[in-house]
């Protein structure tokens, strides 16, 4: 009986190592399976790593050559702009530097008069008219064109209202024209007529030292990198910033015109058109005088010409 007993408690023990043996096994069975499947995890997850660092390289190194190229396509277009630049600032010293070349022009079957070439540079600016002068101020003023001062007769009750700068090379439309008189609207050479002037203007460019009954020249004149003109009655001076272009006196016609004409910035150093000399009844240009005391009589004098300046921006 003892002896069944202890085979029976010797079997049970020899299972129970047998089993553990087997859990055992199983166990390190388990942990090595899972040692492999975490190295490879660990694995693929470096190789995605790799994969996606490598992506990125590639991504960023197209970035900097489309960057590359669009900085290259910006240098050209910036040195295309500044070799365009360079060549129009090298036209217009070249054009700036042309001298006038002289032409005739026939007043009368029996005089001539000589007008400089009119010039022009290119270039932005704004125009404005000297009245009584055949030339332009100052070294960024360029020569438009330059003609001869016009408007109604004195007598007339209508018509042209303001006093134009009519072309001295004239030119007509071929065939599209008709001769003789239509009874239409007529315009005339406007005509200096104060004779007693001469202290208040400077004749050194006359020959006869007078503008009475001569014929009033006008240039229309391009001062270059302005955008505004202005003509100030009643100063010599421009506002602070702006650039003085000539000094006269505000002339006009007569109050006893039967007309009215706007008033104009006649220069002080006046010209007058060579040939013309002797009252042709026209268009006339008086001295404007202030008058008080419908003006202020501070700071306006009564009976006093009003100086003017013509000013760009």
């Amino acid at each position: 009986m003892l002896c069944r007993t202890n085979h029976r408690y010797f079997r049970m023990i020899s299972e129970r190592r047998v089993k553990e043996s087997r859990n055992l096994k199983m166990f390190r069975d388990r942990v090595k399976h899972a040692k492999v499947s975490s190295k490879f995890i660990l694995q693929i997850l470096i190789g995605l790593s790799f994969f996606a660092f490598i992506n990125f390289v590639i991504n960023t190194r197209e970035k900097i050559d489309v960057l590359q190229k669009k900085m290259e396509a910006f240098q050209v277009t910036a040195n295309d702009k500044i070799s365009q630049e360079q060549r129009q600032s090298s036209s217009h010293s070249s054009n700036s530097k042309q001298a006038a070349k002289p032409r005739r022009v026939r007043r009368s079957p029996n005089d001539n008069v000589m007008i400089a070439e009119t010039t022009f540079t290119e270039g932005k600016g704004v125009a404005y008219t000297r009245w009584g002068r055949f030339d332009c101020s100052g070294p960024n003023n360029d020569l438009v064109y330059d003609g001869i001062a016009a408007g109604a007769h004195y007598t007339n009750t209508g018509g042209v209202s303001d006093f134009l700068c009519l072309h001295l090379n004239v030119s007509y439309r071929n065939g599209r024209f008709r001769d003789g008189s239509q009874g239409s609207s007529h315009i005339y050479g406007l005509e200096y007529q104060d004779s007693w002037i001469s202290s208040l203007m400077d004749f050194s460019l006359i020959e006869t030292h007078s503008t009475y009954q001569h014929s009033v020249p006008c240039a229309v004149c391009l001062a270059e990198r302005r955008t505004t003109q202005l003509m100030i009655p009643g100063r010599v001076t421009c506002p602070q910033g702006w650039t003085r272009e000539y000094t006269g006196y505000i002339m006009a016609g007569s109050h006893g015109d039967k007309h009215a004409a706007s008033p104009i910035c006649v220069d002080d150093t006046p010209q007058v058109v060579p040939g013309t000399q002797g009252s042709q009844p026209g268009a006339r240009l008086y001295m404007v005088e202030t008058r008080c005391a419908s003006l202020l009589c501070e700071p306006y004098a009564d009976y006093r010409e009003i100086s003017c300046v013509v000013c760009t921006l």
